[in-house]
């Protein structure tokens, strides 16, 4: 889709937004030429102002063969034909109008604009990646991010297009364009990884890994179980093997004391291999205190929070346990860390509001009950039209308001 004259305009309209004429020699030919000049400039001023874009491109190609020399009406020309998805002929006039004036502004750009549309990617790229580090504006320099991402990735350049799509991120990172072409460059990215992984390795343990982890996402936790032991089978010493075994068996059989024994056994094997794994600790930490064993669930949530202070599940798990500890001033600082990390997450709002109410801080206690309701709702099935969908599993247990899910909806007061 060709982007809109209204929001693209790049390139200066020397000719038609200026009172320029141009100087021909003397004599009645001359003057001749200097009226058909001013109104087929006319012509086109007025067919731009009404967005006429079929009866502009007229006016410039007529004033293109009387100014053959002039720069700016090629510039014009070209953008005319741009606007309207001509690129092969906008390209024509860009590269006549950058022959006549390499400077003129933004020709080069344009010209390499056209290039992508083209498919000629790597004409378009110096240019593009020029603009890109200094780009004339903002939205110019969005448009030509965005360009850039593209033609990396048809050069076959991925790192590149991920470094593009990084920095875009970063300059717009509310853009629901960029992050939707971000994303797709990523999970396009992420196929082709594992379509190789498969080819150039299809019996080893990485591919069983990722066929367990594949499962996993896809909630068919008792074949995602065959798929781990097969890797602990081959390689005991997998990394994160025993890890993603213990969470698929949690998972298959939620309220299993069996399960949760079995999975305490590969969390322990995971840390013997590695000895700061977070995740392992925090499921640890999970399973002692659904068991109500507070002591050895609070060293184990303590040890996750300290290998990873952005984890959030962890600090909301040291929290409530503080409370329930009666030491709501220690919980504080873990709740803050959490909400920092995700300010969206009711949970940590519905902790920090009992925090703050065993402190008498009422109206703090108020503000995070009001955010915890805030929350809650967004958070209910159906709530949004604009809802993300889960494509993976939780990579850990999440905490609830209660140890039983379905109390989530509780007043954090009563």
């Amino acid at each position: 889709m060709p982007i809109s004259f209204a929001r693209f305009r790049v390139v200066r309209f020397f000719l038609l937004f200026s009172s320029a004429t141009v100087i021909l020699a003397g004599g009645a030919g001359a003057q001749a030429d200097e009226a058909s000049i001013r109104r087929y400039s006319q012509e086109a001023q007025q067919a731009m102002a009404a967005k006429d874009l079929k009866a502009a491109a007229a006016a410039l190609e007529k004033l293109s063969k009387l100014t053959p020399d002039s720069p700016e009406v090629f510039a014009n020309l070209g953008m005319v034909y741009y606007t309207a998805g001509h690129y092969s002929e906008a390209a024509t006039a860009f590269g006549r109008a950058v022959q006549l004036n390499p400077k003129i502004p933004n020709g080069t750009l344009m010209l390499a604009l056209c290039n992508v549309e083209l498919g000629n990617w790597a004409e378009a790229r110096p240019a593009l990646e020029s603009a890109f580090r200094n780009p004339p504006s903002k939205q110019i320099g969005r448009t030509v991010g965005i360009k850039l991402m593209e033609t990396y990735s048809a050069l076959g350049q991925h790192l590149k297009a991920l470094e593009a799509s990084e920095e875009l991120i970063e300059r717009y990172p509310d853009d629901p364009e960029i992050l939707y072409r971000a994303s797709h460059l990523y999970g396009d990215r992420a196929l082709e990884t594992m379509t190789r992984l498969v080819s150039v390795a299809p019996g080893s343990t990485w591919k069983l890994m990722a066929f367990g982890e594949a499962l996993e996402a896809q909630k068919h936790y008792d074949l995602a179980i065959i798929q781990y032991r097969k890797v602990i089978q081959a390689d005991p010493d997998m990394p994160g093997a025993h890890y993603r075994l213990g969470r698929a068996l949690l998972l298959n059989s939620v309220d299993s004391e069996q399960a949760r024994e079995d999975a305490l056994k590969e969390f322990q094997a995971e840390l013997v291999l590695d000895p700061r794994n977070a995740g392992a600790e925090y499921e640890m930490g999970e399973i002692y205190r659904r068991r109500g064993v507070s002591d050895q669930a609070a060293g184990h949530f303590l040890r996750a929070a300290e290998i990873d202070a952005r984890f959030e599940q962890a600090q909301i798990a040291v929290a409530r346990l503080l409370i329930s500890s009666q030491k709501p001033k220690d919980a504080l600082p873990h709740l803050v860390a959490a909400i920092k990390v995700n300010p969206e997450n009711e949970v940590s709002h519905f902790f920090l509001a009992k925090a703050y109410k065993f402190l008498g801080d009422e109206a703090a206690s108020e503000r995070e009950t009001a955010l915890y309701q805030e929350c809650h709702t967004r958070a209910l099935p159906g709530a949004s039209a604009n809802q993300v969908p889960v494509l993976s599993a939780p990579v850990v247990t999440q905490q609830t308001v209660d140890s039983n899910p379905a109390a989530s909806a509780n007043h954090p007061l009563k």
